[in-house]
């Protein structure tokens, strides 16, 4: 049937009779295409073939027929016509199509609207009001009102919902005073709508409802959003309450309030601080809902209960909740929190690095011996957790724990022990280098790594003793170390030091000795840097360009261009961009030697230098002489320098290259550059 219908429509004027032969059809497609042939085609509908179609059992024919009618709206069908099909008593889909027609009418259906609400059907009343809330035009809100005195319940609780749905201050009086009659499903309706007008209302106007136990869990939710300072004091009396629902709710509107005013909330606790308080607030704490865990906890910080705050340690391993708890924790101050680790440190092991982790943050210097048990455990993580607390506690009590934790076999808690006494020792670097000193001959290489480390971190200049005696040591590692350390010790003469080592046997040691040489400089540095350019390691002669650069002058600029032809890439990389800083226009000459380089990366590095200069005669040499390099990444970066340039001879090249190229992104960068170029008016 669809299909005839269809054809029938492409052969000329479909006529409202088939429409309605149509809207017949048991056939559900046809139906809908009946209703959107009306639409298309505007054709004036009779108001009861129409809401034959709003009332058709398909939801998918009444939206189409909602379209319909609004398309024509105002023209053919008024809002009288669709309040007029509220009325119907056996048709739900037909209501509910006639709201919807309203509703997308907007303001305009709104006189016709009001005009209804005089009309005895309560059904009809509650369907209006309904509306009145979804078109959301404030010229509803006088109407929805009067009718908080309708004399039907349901059209009474439809005006205050939808006074709360339109956020309707200039409401909140006559809500209030619909709260005097007293019927618990009512006032609870009232509340959700001042909950979500959202405005703040005075506690003396709301405060006598407590008393009835029915309304106090949605009046507790009411405050959290509409509460003055004043609701501080009723939500926490809530935090007792004996039903447990309320509870949760005075808990989650207490936090709720406290984004708006923390110091009342805070002070209203303290004054009501006891313990049966904290250990109501604590039984929240294993609610079933995160977010009555979450205030529960936020509210123990502030209540600063240390009996209560036991009962958080369980939750300072829970995923969600752990930091929460530990922020709460941390409010409380550093006297509970001494206590906390005092008392339950060693019960549980499992929330022993918990309770160390706390001891750092809340220092407490006084358990550091208790603390530094934690370096023996058998768990690393315990170990690290226990390093690292030592060293937010500080002080020379913690000295000698975390020299014996440099032997450590997890590197990263030998480094955790390494950067506490630094720290410790750039406070005090007397205590610290008369323990670490020695170290530097332990019998362990990791064990001399570290204290080498610690030296330079402390940056004495009496630590240049130690670091000469590291310079010899067997282990590469300890030799690295002292290398980096000496820049950190500073004093004078730094380059000898530097120069020894770049006659290491260990590259790395070499490598880190050139790049320091930099920061020192001078022509002693420049000299051995450039005995450095002839190191048989990549690195080393990478790091003495980069040194050299960062030196500068004549004589580093001429060691430094000797590099360019460095068969290594790296190395000719590194020289390249070291003469651009030198003087870039100066570079030009290495540049263009470099575009001979075996490595591509070389070439386009030389490339790319090239188009930071002033483009010149070299253009077209350089154009000529790389358009048909083998590599066809260098040919797109040529291309793309080729692009920065005014140049009209460069054409005839590209449009030549553009015949034979064969790389497919190459073709485009050239074809690209050529339209380019021809928009110009090239």
């Amino acid at each position: 049937m669809a299909c005839v219908f269809k054809q029938a429509k492409g052969n000329g004027p479909v006529n409202i009779e088939q429409i309605q032969d149509r809207l017949a059809s048991p056939d559900e497609e046809d139906r809908i295409e009946a209703v959107r042939t009306a639409r298309e085609l505007d054709l004036s509908l009779p108001m009861a073939v129409l809401a034959e179609a709003l009332g058709d059992a398909s939801w998918r024919v009444r939206k189409e027929a909602v379209s319909c009618f609004l398309k024509g709206a105002h023209r053919r069908w008024t809002a009288a016509d669709a309040i007029a099909l509220l009325h119907s008593q056996d048709n739900a889909g037909l209501r509910n199509a006639a709201m919807d027609v309203l509703i997308g009418m907007g303001s305009s259906a709104v006189a016709d609207l009001k005009a209804e609400m005089a009309h005895a059907d309560q059904d009809v009343r509650k369907f209006i009001l309904d509306i009145f809330g979804e078109i959301g035009d404030e010229v509803c809100i006088g109407t929805l009102v009067e009718a908080l005195t309708d004399a039907d319940i349901n059209v009474r609780s439809s005006a205050v919902e939808n006074l709360g749905k339109l956020k309707s201050q200039e409401a909140i009086p006559a809500l209030l005073d619909a709260m005097d009659t007293p019927d618990f499903s009512w006032r609870f309706t009232i509340l959700e709508a001042l909950a979500q007008i959202g405005e703040r209302i005075p506690l003396a106007r709301l405060a006598p409802f407590r008393g009835d136990r029915l309304l106090r869990k949605p009046l507790y939710d009411c405050l959290g959003s509409i509460g003055d300072r004043d609701a501080a004091a009723l939500l926490v009396e809530g935090l007792e309450d004996d039903m447990r629902k309320c509870r949760e709710a005075a808990a989650l509107a207490l936090v709720t309030l406290a984004d708006r005013f923390p110091e009342e909330v805070k002070q209203c606790l303290r004054l009501h601080q006891d313990d049966n308080l904290a250990t109501s607030v604590a039984g929240l704490l294993a609610s079933r809902d995160r977010s009555v865990q979450e205030s529960a906890v936020r509210i123990l910080g502030w209540i600063g209960n240390s009996a209560a705050a036991g009962r958080m340690l369980t939750l300072l391993g829970d995923e969600a909740l752990g930091s929460r708890v530990f922020s709460a924790l941390m409010e409380m101050g550093q006297e509970v929190v001494c206590d906390l680790v005092r008392q339950y440190l060693g019960e549980d092991s499992a929330m022993d690095v918990y309770l160390v982790y706390l001891a750092g943050e809340g220092q407490c210097r006084d358990l550091a011996g208790r603390l530094a048990a934690g370096l023996a455990a058998a768990d690393a993580q315990m170990r690290l957790v226990t390093a690292r607390t030592l060293t937010k506690i500080g002080g020379a009590e913690v000295i000698q724990h975390l020299l014996e934790a440099l032997d450590d076999e997890v590197e990263e808690v030998r480094d955790a022990a390494a950067a506490g006494l630094a720290a410790i020792g750039r406070q005090a670097p007397r205590q610290v280098l008369e323990k670490v000193s020695p170290m530097v001959e332990a019998a362990r290489a990791s064990v001399r790594t570290c204290a080498v480390e610690i030296l330079g971190q402390i940056g004495e200049p009496s630590c240049r003793s130690y670091l000469d005696m590291a310079f010899k040591d067997e282990s590469p590692a300890v030799r690295q170390a002292a290398v980096r350390a000496l820049a950190g010790c500073g004093g004078e003469d730094l380059t000898a030091g530097f120069k020894l080592a770049l006659t290491d046997e260990d590259a790395e040691v070499r490598a880190l000795a050139a790049e320091n040489l930099g920061h020192v400089g001078g022509d002693e540095a420049v000299e051995s840097l450039g005995l450095a350019l002839t190191d048989d390691d990549i690195w080393v002669r990478a790091n003495a360009v980069r040194s050299l650069s960062r030196i500068g002058g004549e004589r580093a600029y001429n060691l430094v261009e000797q590099l360019v032809h460095d068969p290594v890439g790296l190395v000719a990389i590194a020289a390249l961009e070291a003469l651009a800083e030198f003087d870039p226009r100066r570079a030009r000459s290495a540049l263009l030697a470099a575009l001979d380089h075996d490595d591509e990366e070389v070439v386009k590095t030389a490339l790319q230098g090239l188009g930071q200069l002033p483009k010149g005669g070299w253009v077209d040499e350089v154009a000529i002489k790389m358009i048909d390099h083998p590599q066809w990444d260098v040919r797109l970066a040529l291309v793309s320098l080729l692009a920065s340039v005014e140049n009209d001879a460069i054409r005839p090249l590209l449009e030549t290259r553009l015949i034979i190229e064969g790389d497919d992104l190459v073709r485009q960068a050239i074809e690209n550059l050529l339209a380019c170029r021809t928009q110009q008016g090239e």
